[in-house]
């Protein structure tokens, strides 16, 4: 198996006109913000200084009501309340943002999260008896619950109340609950439909505040930030602001958990950024949950901490948990990618069902073989009588709809376009291998598989200076719908090469173009340090890099091709 190599899509010239009406930027920023659609300066300044857009008084409002009305007849009774969450960070930080919020109009409020490898995704039977045993009357979904069509109704059957608060895609027919706030309803019309689940339920607490001051919604757009960017959900219109919103609150490390959490991972003397929460933070708030023999509530135990002393010791065993998740994801990589190193050529998709599998990593290692070989990848470990899997895909195959084509043969699934998990009895598995390795063959049979590298500007290396890089920084936050940009850097040679990592995997070298020079790292290229003679052509990120308290500019080389 080897690593897919990317066809470079080089940006359109960008018209004079839209050059004049951009001329106050540099030519490599007006190429990047013509590549995001702007065409004025009104678009500029609307992409890079985003506002509070208002919520709409419609419908969708009287959705918010309807669980306000539920919430204060819940409150009026003095009865419990419960917040029913996800194990990933948007379900973590939705989860602790509703129960701070209502904590502050209730004593009685008790946050619940499922365990990943031992009751799965979403609302289960066990876990709604155990709450009813605790008192609660109002469930209170986040991040979940659209899909849950036979647990509502068993909860309806315990004369319990349902709020659903969710941003995955709707069920048909929808689930018996007292309210239902999700973007994604069919007929709804709120304009952002791609809200992640802690946006979601930022929505009710903003609702709720109407009838209770003491709320302060804008308290934990920090919360929101962390689940809305974990999310991958695109960093445009109103999901921009709250995420530019949230990380100006995260840098002032006014929530002691998030001081904790990030003092741990020895990023408190530099500015936080989105993909500080992508490559950092998520990662150490989701560990806990990926292993079998640790509490899988400790992040949520975090969050929802101001005691300094506790909140230390919980981001310290995060970042064991995190070291250990580490591990285990490379020695299941290594070992899936062995599974299919005899091979001649790779299957349509990649599919490694093996009792062995660490379910708690299943998602990361789908993630990384779908990546590396650009092929979709399903992950999953075999139990005793069923066995569960995470899916990963490609922008070319909707692994969704493969599963729906295939729904007969399993007792749950859900997911997204790109992402999606199942559970299947085990004496099914031959045949969905099969089935799925057909339906991939046939969508993918015609098309020709080659990751696209979007480059957003030709630069020299001279144009990357201080202020180019002032300008970069005005595009965050950066993510899905609006990336990091990628720079393409032509005629230049490669020096000083030296291999680094554990086993050599990465490269640090220098880029020259006779005159100017600068450092850069190639993550992954290891084995190419001996081949890079000549002029070549790199395509990289542009950044500012920190070590012992020394900054200097530095390249992030994605791919070489020769010049």
């Amino acid at each position: 198996m080897s690593r897919k190599l990317f066809h470079w899509k080089l940006p359109t010239p960008v018209p004079e006109t839209i050059n004049v009406n951009l001329d106050s930027f540099s030519a490599a920023f007006r190429s990047i913000l013509y590549r995001r659609g702007c065409t004025t300066m009104q678009d500029a300044i609307s992409l890079l200084l985003p506002k509070k857009i208002p919520f709409p008084q419609d419908i969708h409002m009287s959705h918010l009501d309807l669980a306000c009305n539920q919430i204060i007849k819940t409150l009026d009774g003095n009865q419990k309340i419960a917040v029913y969450g996800d194990y990933d960070t948007d379900g973590i930080t939705a989860t602790a943002m509703f129960t701070l919020a209502l904590s502050k109009i209730s004593n009685h409020v008790i946050p619940f999260i499922p365990n990943r490898l031992t009751e799965g995704y979403g609302l289960n039977k066990p876990s709604i008896d155990y709450l009813q045993q605790q008192g609660v009357e109002l469930i209170i979904t986040v991040d979940n619950g659209i899909r849950s069509i036979a647990e509502a109704a068993y909860i309806k059957s315990l004369g319990m109340d349902l709020i659903v608060t969710d941003h995955h895609q709707p069920s048909d027919p929808l689930p018996d609950a007292t309210a239902i706030i999700n973007p994604k309803l069919p007929g709804d019309p709120y304009p952002n439909k791609n809200l992640a689940g802690v946006g979601v339920a930022y929505k009710l607490i903003g609702q709720l505040a109407e009838y209770f001051p003491v709320i302060k919604p804008d308290d934990y757009l920090d919360l929101v930030a962390l689940g809305t960017v974990a999310d991958i959900v695109p960093l445009s219109g109103e999901n921009r602001y709250l995420v530019k919103q949230g990380l100006i609150q995260i840098n002032h490390h006014t929530r002691q958990s998030l001081a904790s959490l990030i003092g741990a991972a020895g990023l408190s003397n530099k500015k936080i950024y989105a993909s500080d929460i992508s490559f950092q933070i998520a990662p150490r708030l989701n560990s806990s949950g990926r292993l079998a023999d640790v509490d899988h509530l400790i992040p949520l135990h975090l969050l929802l901490s101001k005691d300094p002393a506790s909140c230390g010791n919980y981001a310290q065993l995060l970042e064991i948990h995190n070291d250990r998740r580490k591990n285990i994801s490379l020695a299941m990589q290594d070992r899936i990618e062995a599974q299919f190193a005899s091979k001649e050529s790779l299957p349509p998709i990649l599919i490694s069902l093996l009792p062995d599998n660490d379910l708690g990593v299943a998602g990361i290692t789908a993630g990384y073989l779908s990546k590396k070989y650009y092929l979709p990848a399903i992950v999953g470990r075999i139990g005793q009588e069923t066995t569960t899997a995470s899916c990963r895909s490609i922008p070319e195959f909707d692994i969704i709809s493969a599963l729906n084509a295939n729904q007969d043969l399993f007792t749950h699934f859900g997911g997204h376009k790109s992402a999606a998990g199942f559970t299947i009895v085990n004496e099914n598995i031959p045949a969905f291998t099969k089935s799925m390795t057909a339906w991939t063959k046939e969508v993918l049979s015609d098309q020709d598989l080659c990751p696209q590298l979007e480059i957003d500007a030709i630069v020299n290396l001279s144009d990357l200076d201080q202020s180019f890089h002032n300008e970069l920084l005005k595009l965050e936050p950066t993510g899905e719908g609006n990336p990091t940009p990628v720079l393409a850097v032509n005629a230049v040679t490669a020096k000083y090469i030296s291999k680094v990592g554990k086993s050599g995997e990465h490269l640090k070298l220098v880029i020259s173009d006779g005159v100017y020079s600068m450092p850069a790292i190639a993550f992954g290229f290891g084995s190419l340090a001996d081949t890079l003679s000549g002029k070549i052509s790199i395509a990289c990120t542009f950044s500012e890099n920190e070590y012992r308290g020394k900054k200097e500019f530095q390249l992030q080389i994605i791919d070489f091709k020769p010049s």
